[in-house]
């Protein structure tokens, strides 16, 4: 009798936390917070469809499978197309300058060689940002010796307008670069007609951006401004223990005890090893927590479609000249809305279109991301060696038996 008494006891706490469970995932899309704001020029243009906020397109390292990559030249381009937001990368070099740049390495997309980190400005600036730019599958090399550079932060902001809304990575797990970053932020909010809520700082790592968040506080509360003066999205530790817990049902749960105050937003990719994040599941958790979700790097018809089929909230994109005509499909972006040939910022007066697009690797930093990324390879793994064991034992047993019926025919014959 006691077991039974215990046994439902065991049900019924299974039976209330999994109704609790249940009731809490039937709230993700029913009673949303609000979602905090990270772009206010694009926020208070109040871009609304259909009762919905519409989608923004980031321009991914400017336009980069259009125009030499995380140059001015292409981010200026990424305006004239139509990009709400550039998208771009930062480093420092040896002499503590901040660049804009993507690659550790200068080898893939200069005439250089070695680390960022390990160059001059100086040594930085004397490379062709665009040498190794083609948009024909290295038949011609259009922007090589035009005098293109890599772009200090500084000369970012001075060659753009200060209306433009940036999104900036921070690529190496660097306080440095972080405080350094924040204090050009600063600067320009300050000296320029740069309103906060106009950039958006992210990185892999969780101290740089968490750093900035702190410096950027400090800044809010003296000078007395309602919201934080940047925006910031989730590192990849944060990002990983948000899809775990949702794909366990228990984000809805452990968020509301912990509430997310440390990013505004997701930018994560479409798909990371199994686990696909282009769904409701995904999108309407972290809605639920007012989060906005961007998505990256999408760059083919058919995946924009897809994405726009969806409540999402930017599409970051090599090619920007395509999210435009998407957008305009779906009624996003205005049809009459038409991208000029030549561009106005592009010097070389042509307008080229790669022949071919080259995907990106994008590799985990953190062990928990690293396993999830493999997990179909360690459940296969684990899968084979059970097999294995059990042959392995099934063998070992067979022998015994041969042994122990060898035993007894000896025994017999004694």
């Amino acid at each position: 009798m006691k077991d039974n008494k215990t046994k439902l006891i065991i049900y019924f706490f299974i039976a209330i936390i999994s109704g609790y469970i249940y009731y809490s995932n039937q709230q993700l899309n029913k009673q949303n917070i609000v979602k905090q704001v990270i772009y206010e020029k694009l926020h208070t243009k109040n871009l609304i469809i259909n009762g919905e906020d519409k989608p923004i397109i980031l321009a991914h390292r400017g336009s980069r499978y259009l125009l030499p990559e995380n140059t001015i030249l292409a981010f200026k381009t990424a305006l004239d197309i139509g990009a709400d937001v550039i998208e771009t990368d930062v480093r420092k070099t040896i002499d503590g300058e901040l660049v804009i740049f993507h690659d550790k390495s200068v080898e893939r997309t200069t005439n250089g060689k070695g680390d960022v980190e390990e160059l001059t400005l100086k040594e930085l600036k004397s490379l062709d940002a665009a040498y190794r730019f083609s948009a024909d599958n290295g038949t011609t090399y259009p922007y090589r010796g035009k005098g293109i550079q890599v772009p200090t932060l500084v000369e970012m902001f001075e060659s753009l307008p200060s209306d433009t809304q940036i999104n900036i990575e921070i690529k190496e797990d660097d306080m440095e670069v972080a405080e350094k970053l924040w204090k050009e932020i600063e600067h320009q909010m300050e000296t320029t007609t740069r309103k906060p809520k106009s950039i958006l700082i992210g990185s892999r790592y969780c101290p740089p951006t968490q750093h900035i968040r702190s410096l950027a506080k400090l800044y809010q509360t003296r000078n007395n401004i309602a919201q934080l003066p940047i925006s910031t999205s989730a590192c990849e530790k944060d990002v990983t223990k948000f899809v775990v817990l949702n794909q366990l049902f228990l984000a809805p749960i452990y968020f509301s005890m912990y509430p997310i105050t440390g990013y505004e937003c997701f930018q994560v990719p479409v798909a990371s090893g199994p686990i696909h994040l282009d769904t409701l599941k995904f999108i309407d958790a972290a809605h639920h927590f007012g989060k906005h979700v961007h998505f990256w790097v999408v760059n083919f018809k058919d995946e924009i479609d897809h994405l726009l089929t969806l409540p999402i909230d930017g599409i970051i994109s090599d090619r920007p000249d395509r999210v435009v005509e998407q957008f305009k499909s779906h009624n996003i972006k205005s049809k009459q809305f038409q991208i000029p040939k030549p561009l106005p910022s592009n010097t070389t007066g042509t307008y080229y279109l790669p022949l071919y697009d080259i995907d990106e690797n994008h590799t985990c930093v953190t062990i928990t991301c690293i396993l999830l990324q493999r997990s179909h390879q360690i459940v296969i793994s684990l899968i084979f060696s059970f097999l294995l064991l059990k042959l392995i034992n099934f063998k070992n047993n067979n022998n015994n038996n041969r042994q122990v019926k060898n035993q007894n025919l000896q025994k017999k014959v004694k």
